[in-house]
């Protein structure tokens, strides 16, 4: 039993979370890539620090031998898949098939971004045959995501199963806690990504019209730029005019003088413990939206690019514009709970499946 109170897992894992020192200052880390860690600890044991490491970079021989002395290697999720994905750079069919690793995809996704996921690669595919000739299914998160595999590599179809994101089921929406009505404290999440600042200032508008008297939070799932120390009260009480903020500075600064306070959870669990507080999420943040869903708290997304148009469709919720959130704020998000009980049954048989 670890320190959390969860069963420690046997397996080892790679997982985008958090950012590995090498590339720290060039990459920002994704907290919702914590929320795919934790959820897939759910299920299978809190992983070992030991046997954990990050396919951003290249693995050393010794971590290697680390893991591949584990039962099994879990690609922890995340939107992974690629035309050049090969798990972490530089590796290659013929190194997985000359040593005893063992890899098994748990919730992976098409990348998403236009351009990345029209097709797979020669070495891509060859790597994907090689690690399914070592197991016996493969869990990805949404249909998009088992087409694409489908249609490029035909033989594996009876391998890959749809489970969803592993970040959705949960016990409240599993077991039937029913959809929170309170609003005394909206989160929203913004994705500070291409041309955002008019797409997530509109969100802001929206969640101040429509519950004026609820506490407001943004939440920052990727801090880009990290508030300086009294920038939070500078917004507030002497605004520094836009040309002279970062944008994300002018987002926060729009959203302080709009009555939001401003969350940055320094780790995934951290801001897992803070949306405890949370009755109802909006925003752009995919992960966000189906941990909020996995808690029966009401949550609508709108979504910056492809990635959540697979996981929207099978889990038969709505993907919004700014400006048509109010035009869903009747949704029966008991579609959602109907939808994640029978998928949750194909999770089950996916890590039933895992080696011992």
């Amino acid at each position: 039993m670890t320190d959390h109170g969860v069963p420690e897992s046997p397996y080892g894992v790679l997982t985008p979370y958090p950012i590995p020192d090498e590339l720290r200052g060039r990459k920002v880390c994704n907290l919702g890539d914590g929320f795919i860690l934790r959820a897939i600890e759910r299920r299978l044991g809190r992983f070992a620090a030991d046997r954990t490491f990050s396919p951003r970079v290249a693995l050393p021989a010794a971590a290697e031998a680390v893991i591949a002395a584990t039962p099994a290697v879990v690609l922890a999720g995340a939107n992974q898949l690629a035309e050049n994905w090969t798990i972490w750079p530089g590796f290659t069919a013929a190194r997985l098939r000359a040593s005893p690793l063992r890899l098994v995809p748990f919730g992976v996704g098409l990348h998403g971004a236009p351009g990345h996921s029209e097709r797979l690669s020669p070495a891509t595919k060859e790597v994907l045959l090689a690690v399914h000739e070592r197991i016996a299914f493969s869990s990805w998160r949404c249909p998009h995501t088992v087409d694409l595999l489908r249609r490029e590599l035909p033989q594996l179809a009876p391998q890959l199963l749809m489970t969803g994101c592993p970040v959705v089921f949960d016990a409240p929406l599993l077991d039937g806690r029913p959809f929170g009505t309170r609003v005394d404290h909206v989160a929203v999440t913004p994705t500070e990504r291409d041309d955002f600042f008019a797409r997530e200032t509109a969100i802001v508008d929206h969640v101040v019209a429509t519950w004026p008297r609820a506490r407001r939070t943004l939440v920052l799932h990727q801090n880009w730029s990290p508030p300086t120390r009294g920038e939070l009260l500078r917004h507030r009480f002497w605004p520094a005019r836009p040309e002279r903020l970062d944008p994300f500075q002018r987002l926060r600064q729009y959203a302080v003088r709009r009555g939001f306070r401003v969350a940055a959870p320094a780790d995934a669990d951290a801001l897992l413990a803070f949306y405890r507080s949370v009755d109802v999420h909006v925003g752009t943040r995919l992960h966000a939206h189906l941990h909020c869903l996995s808690q029966a708290k009401r949550s609508w997304l709108v979504p910056v690019d492809g990635r959540a148009a697979g996981i929207a469709e099978s889990l038969d919720f709505p993907l919004c514009r700014p400006d048509t959130l109010g035009a869903h704020a009747e949704f029966d998000f008991e579609r959602v709970r109907g939808r994640v009980r029978a998928l949750f049954p194909v999770l089950r048989r996916f890590v039933d499946s895992l080696p011992r």
